[in-house]
């Protein structure tokens, strides 16, 4: 049967090569057009507490955001005239500079901040507009929208890049290690062709993270090149034999099915365990690059026959010798100290387990630069992250008391013997003035009227003793819609009613004392909703960057573990599978999560926080991909046990067959990760690379030594048993 399909697949190659090209040639325009989502929210269940309110805070508020602008050295009327500038643009709801906050002074200069709060608008084309707006001064525009715009500029300058310097280091490696100086061309063809494809149907989806769409090219190319690598040197070694090129592509395809695809089931399996998370941002992952991974398998399967029988003059007139690895060497040395490598390798691999166990994640980038706008204002004036609070409201008295005994016991909250919250903005705060019920007497003295002519005014509303202040504020501008003073303050009542009030809820602003990254932020939030419950039951919603992370540090204790016992569990099957051996099965999967360990551990004893998407995207990469080196080598060193031959010889065979294959898959991978790394400045982006670089590492290092050891000790206790 495989003999058959693969006699079809080269018999056709002409035919299938032309369809694949015109298919990536349609799929190269469409990659413009997929939609990248920089939002991470979007990701979390919809049942946490961060969606819940999202979704009440949309129906009763609209999206509602906020800039930082950071003026440095302004006298008092400029400052004056730029936040009024501000203040008149259509999208800006409320511009304010508070004298008191919103000064910092660093080596003499003094920095001045305005808080923008948004209307529902286009806040990145505003965001855009506010830094063409002063060209005569040194500013910057911070806020979450602006960090996006940040991290968006930043890809698009840093992948492209990125991506070339991969493909440079891949072709570079397939040059040393390949045994036609055109192999490299043939096999960058193939994946090419394969990433467009990938690439270009993510238009599927309605959108991708920035994280996927930065990532995606570079580990297809990297998790899925060792798939050429097979199938190319099964048919050189055929037609070294003496087959013509084309039996020779035909058996090589039979004899290549069962290990190409039984590597990229693994890899996708590892990939498709993070579909698994809570925190969805891992579906969006977990899809996309195991859909890469396939199409790559298949375009291997479907276009690497035509490449190669195209090339096969090009490819004979290159042929070199290829690089001495010195195999053999290790193989001796593996095999005189099988037993101590085995023992020395499995224990730094337990104790490994149990270091890693005490890492530090985080859920967070609470590290700052001065790269970007956004970063420059973090580092001079902090990062404000507010929590919204809503809780149901109306325009009653008895509404505002309520609100008031909240605030009040919000105020007095303490936690490790601080203070849980530095400000409250809301209502019954900001605009606590317009809800005093003022006497005749005192409007007077406010106002500058005769007492005589406001009780005249009282009666002639039908106030009685005393009333509200904002009811005044109403009645006096109908009265006077003239006076510049009442207008001033109708428009700075109503916006506070915009920002404060919904149609059922009421909205309060609290920032913490405690950043959203340190220990007793969780605690916070806990004993604040345990308050807002007090006073209005269940009925009470937070959101905020701070009620985010909070929501995703608890979704990740379970993601945790199911994504790890998911990836390990269909590892193990398709292993035990393709082998038919549960004990050997074993061994190989002990190999890789031993180094996944032991790339783990290095953090903890460097104390070095994990952020915590990082950590999960490495698990499953680094197990759903190292475990293909690991069943390559074992392969191998099964075929030369199977033909009789003696466990020295077979794993000297082994290392021939396997290692060009695996240093040279490897080495791109550690490459690759290390690429992106270095070059990406995204600190979610560049901490996937430098872990799954550190990762690939011991991957490679322990599939070349401590499986040989296991194999060939394991071998001699089932010989000595006969």
């Amino acid at each position: 049967m495989k003999e058959k399909i693969a006699g079809v697949i080269v018999r056709r190659r002409v035919v299938i090569f032309i369809a694949a090209v015109i298919l990536a040639a349609v799929c190269a325009p469409l990659i413009a057009r997929t939609r990248v989502n920089y939002d991470l929210t979007r990701y979390l269940s919809k049942d946490t507490m961060t969606r819940r309110a999202l979704t009440v805070m949309q129906e009763e508020f609209g999206t509602t955001e906020q800039l930082r602008v950071m003026f440095h050295d302004l006298d008092a009327g400029r400052l004056a005239e730029y936040t009024e500038r501000m203040q008149s643009l259509p999208q800006v709801q409320l511009a304010v500079h508070d004298p008191g906050e919103d000064v910092r002074e660093r080596d003499g200069v003094i920095y001045q901040q305005v808080t923008l709060t948004l209307n529902e608008c286009d806040a990145a084309a505003l965001v855009e507009e506010l830094r063409g707006m002063f060209p005569e001064e040194d500013y910057a525009v911070g806020g979450s929208v602006a960090a996006q715009l940040d991290v968006q500029k930043s890809l698009g300058r840093e992948i492209p890049l990125a991506l070339l310097l991969a493909v440079a280091v891949v072709i570079a490696v397939l040059l040393l290690t390949s045994r036609a100086w055109l192999e490299p061309a043939v096999i960058m063809a193939v994946l090419v062709l394969s990433i467009l494809i990938n690439m270009g149907t993510n238009l599927i989806f309605p959108d991708v993270s920035f994280i996927t769409f930065a990532v995606c090219a570079i580990l297809q190319l990297a998790l899925s090149i060792d798939y050429a690598i097979m199938l190319l040197h099964a048919w050189n070694d055929r037609v070294t034999a003496g087959q013509d090129a084309e039996s020779a592509m035909v058996d090589a395809l039979a004899a290549s099915f069962m290990p190409i695809a039984s590597s990229a089931m693994t890899t996708a399996a590892g990939l498709l365990s993070l579909l698994f998370m809570s925190f969805t941002i891992g579906f969006d992952i977990g899809l996309v690059l195991s859909k890469g991974i396939l199409i790559s398998m298949l375009g291997v399967f479907l276009l690497m026959p035509a490449l190669t029988l195209f090339c096969r003059k090009g490819l004979r007139r290159t042929a070199h010798k290829p690089l001495r690895l010195g195999g053999a060497r290790l193989a001796r040395g593996i095999y005189r100290f099988r037993r101590p490598v085995a023992a020395v390798l499995t224990v730094a691999a337990v104790a490994a387990f149990f270091l890693q166990n005490a890492n530090t994640y985080t859920f967070t980038e609470h590290k700052y630069s001065t790269v970007t706008e956004t970063d420059r204002v973090v580092s001079l004036f902090g990062s404000v992250d507010p929590l919204v609070l809503m809780v149901p409201g109306g325009d009653s008295d008895a509404d505002f008391d309520r609100q008031r005994a909240l605030t009040d016991e919000l105020e007095k909250l303490t936690v490790d013997g601080q203070p849980a919250l530095d400000s409250i903005s809301a209502m019954v705060t900001t605009g606590a003035d317009a809800l005093k019920y003022y006497t005749a007497e005192e409007a007077a003295a406010l106002t500058g009227q005769s007492t005589l002519a406001i009780r005249g005014f009282y009666l002639l509303n039908g106030y009685g003793d005393a009333v509200r202040g904002d009811r005044l504020l109403r009645d006096a501008e109908k009265l006077m819609p003239d006076n510049a003073q009442i207008r001033q303050l109708g428009r700075a009542l109503d916006v506070a009613r915009t920002v404060f009030m919904g149609r059922n809820y009421t909205r309060m602003l609290l920032i913490m004392h405690f950043a959203s990254g340190d220990p007793q932020a969780p605690e916070t939030i806990e004993r604040i909703v345990e308050i807002c419950r007090a006073h209005y039951g269940n009925d009470v919603y937070l959101t905020g960057i701070p009620m985010s992370v909070y929501d995703i540090a608890d979704a990740f204790r379970g993601d945790l573990l199911r994504v790890n016992l998911i990836t390990l569990a269909a590892i193990f099957l398709i292993v035990a599978f393709s082998f038919r051996r549960v004990g050997l099965a074993a061994v190989l999967v002990f190999v890789i999560e031993g180094a996944i360990w032991i790339g783990m551990a290095v953090s903890r004893l460097k104390n070095e926080p994990i952020f915590f998407m990082c950590y999960l995207i490495l698990v499953a990469i680094q197990m759903g991909a190292t475990i293909d080196y690991a069943i390559l080598f074992t392969q191998q060193y099964r075929t030369e046990k199977k033909k009789g031959g003696e466990t020295r010889q077979a794993l000297a065979a082994a290392y021939s067959r396997a290692l060009p294959t695996v240093l040279t898959s490897g080495i791109i991978l550690i490459m690759a990760g290390y690429v992106i790394g270095r070059l990406c400045t995204v600190y979610y982006i560049s901490s996937i690379g430098m872990l799954l670089s550190r990762g690939a590492t011991v991957s490679v290092i322990l599939v070349l030594t401590l499986l040989p050891a296991l194999l060939t000790v394991r071998d001699g206790i089932k010989e000595g048993r006969k």
